[in-house]
């Protein structure tokens, strides 16, 4: 990759080297604000090399200037994070590693995001019968991809939680969720108010009207296009017990959380032929989380802004599934850019992280203002037009809408004229230099964008590009784990495999660079992943493009591989 990169002011000097595979580098320090604090996210993505689709993240890290910038074994493996600043993203040894430092911390704790678990939780045995005394309870969600799977939308009607006693309410309104579209990311699915006691499992009643629709990518076209299934529950009602041990435990002094990984992977059925039917037994794991536990953490949660209170210093905005929610932020807050509390713009775009309080509300630790337009479309790119240099249209799957849904509607397919688009930006990464690194000239198949614009007279017209996190998920290919730092450094690079649009867009094979501050779960770090084999694996951070290849790359914040069944 054809970047430098600086270390991180985070105990350490800061050292720009160059990081590309010709010329001399010209150091220049692109950012210095910190975007955030968080730590490593745990993750729980489960995906086969046969249903696998990009996904990437980044931590904290300082970049300088640069001139250029079938069946397998059912292990798994993930790997997450999210852009931060130089005070976390720690000095990468390789050269490679330290022309992203920056990028991984930005990708961090999965800021992205993912869950599988790992995460430290209030434990208590037994089946403490609920009292009426009320405890506060939040629902998040994510999802354990499927790579040729873009968007799985399915209706929650009602989540209950159960012991050997009683049965209680956790979630009443029915909720609408496209797992398929959290790309890796943790959003808050509902807040309420439930008896205190432990819980040991937690029951799920899905909407079988509307039916679960099922979106995939078909790489038999040219470009490659992305097909509608409709599924069907072969069970609208799923109890899912807690682990072993750790009951939910809910309190009046105490706010925790439900944590709900629905593993597609699993849930989706396949004929003999490795093609999805349509059918799907629904597959879940639930886990009690502490209110700051990395599991807690939002990390996908995007809206329209309806207020700001400076007074509270609070805002509010309208969120993802049909609720406003109230966002707290402190002096510990960042925001991208120049912005700040009393800057953000009515009715502008924004996308927070942070974590849930006791009333229902969130503590912001980011906030981003991604644009002030009124309209916007999310999803990945299926082509790009030229296929070299600046590029003038892209060809996307729409996957989220906001204000486009007359001339632009979500799970559509369309393309976009860039030609008039000068403002590319890195979500949660803002700073004069951020265009060296992502532009007309970087866009590349598999990429996940977000285009701002405005709507008039029947069109759409774009004027702003963000780069989003996202998730590649595949196969670790065999004996590709390189070590480019000293001995048990985890500074290097891995290849990974799939059958989606990561691979379909690098021509077989894509690269994942890790550093020291990515965080390996269930795995001894880069030497632990040389000797694992060939285990699915998914990538959590953001995906560019080589500047001199033309293929993807992941720059990962974290990697995990997941138990085999």
């Amino acid at each position: 990759m054809d970047l430098i990169t600086a270390g991180t002011e985070w105990g350490y000097s800061i050292v720009p080297i160059y990081a590309g595979p010709a010329g001399i580098a010209k150091p220049c320090l692109i950012s210095r604000y910190l975007l955030s604090k968080f730590k490593p996210k745990s993750s729980s993505d489960y995906v086969s090399s046969s249903k696998q689709a990009p996904r990437a993240w980044f931590r904290e890290v300082t970049v300088t200037k640069g001139r250029k910038l079938s069946a397998t074994p059912r292990v798994r493996l993930c790997v997450h994070g999210k852009l931060h600043s130089p005070k976390r993203a720690g000095i990468l040894e390789s050269e490679f590693m330290k022309s992203f430092a920056k990028f991984l911390i930005l990708l961090g704790p999965l800021v992205l995001l993912v869950a599988c678990g790992g995460s430290t939780n209030t434990t208590q045995t037994g089946t403490t019968s609920p009292s009426n005394q009320q405890g506060p309870l939040f629902v998040t969600g994510e999802d354990a991809p499927v790579s040729s799977v873009v968007g799985f939308t399915v209706t929650i009607n009602s989540i209950t939680l159960n012991n050997s006693t009683t049965t209680v309410t956790a979630m009443s309104t029915p909720t609408t969720v496209d797992f398929g579209r959290l790309m890796g990311l943790r959003s808050m699915l509902g807040f309420n108010s439930v008896p205190q006691g432990a819980y040991t499992s937690a029951t799920f009643t899905f909407a079988t009207n509307p039916a679960p629709l099922i979106s995939y990518v078909d790489l038999s076209t040219n470009p490659p296009t992305v097909q509608e299934l409709t599924g069907t529950l072969n069970q609208a009602t799923v109890t899912v017990p807690f682990p072993s041990g750790a009951p939910l435990v809910v309190t009046s002094s105490e706010l925790v959380g439900l944590h709900l990984d629905f593993d597609m992977f699993d849930s989706l059925v396949v004929d003999g032929n490795n093609q999805m039917t349509g059918a799907i037994n629904p597959v879940m794991t639930v886990q009690s989380v502490a209110a700051m536990d990395p599991l807690a953490q939002i990390t996908e949660f995007t809206g329209n802004l309806v207020s700001v209170s400076t007074n509270t210093n609070s805002f509010v905005m309208q969120g993802p599934y049909g609720f406003q929610e109230t966002v707290n932020v402190s002096s510990a807050t960042q925001y991208n850019g120049s912005n700040s509390l009393s800057t953000l713009a009515p009715d502008a775009i924004i996308s927070v992280m942070g974590n849930m309080l006791a009333d229902g509300s969130m503590m912001a630790s980011d906030v981003e203002m991604i644009t002030t337009d009124k309209a916007f479309i999310s999803g990945r790119i299926l082509a790009i037009n030229p296929t070299s240099g600046p590029v003038q249209t892209v060809t996307m799957w729409v996957g989220e809408e906001l204000g486009t849904s007359g001339v632009i509607p979500v799970d559509t397919i369309q393309t976009i004229n860039l030609s008039g688009v000068s403002t590319y930006d890195i979500c949660f990464f803002d700073d004069q230099q951020t265009q060296d690194y992502f532009n007309a000239s970087s866009l590349v198949v598999g990429q996940r964008i977000f285009i701002g614009g405005t709507v008039a007279g029947g069109a759409f017209t774009p004027d702003m590009v963000s780069l989003r996190r996202q998730a590649a998920v595949g196969q670790l290919v065999a004996n590709s784990v390189t070590v480019t730092g000293a001995t048990g450094s985890n500074v290097g690079n891995f290849q990974m495999q799939n059958d989606a649009l990561m691979s379909y867009s690098a021509g077989g094979p894509f690269t994942v660079y890790t550093g020291n501050l990515t965080d390996f779960v269930n795995i001894d770090g880069l030497a632990g992943l040389a000797a694992a084999g060939t285990p699915e694996m998914l990538s959590r951070g953001l995906v560019f493009k080589n500047a001199s290849s033309g293929k993807p790359e992941v720059w990962a914040g974290h990697v995990r591989i997941l138990p085999t069944e």
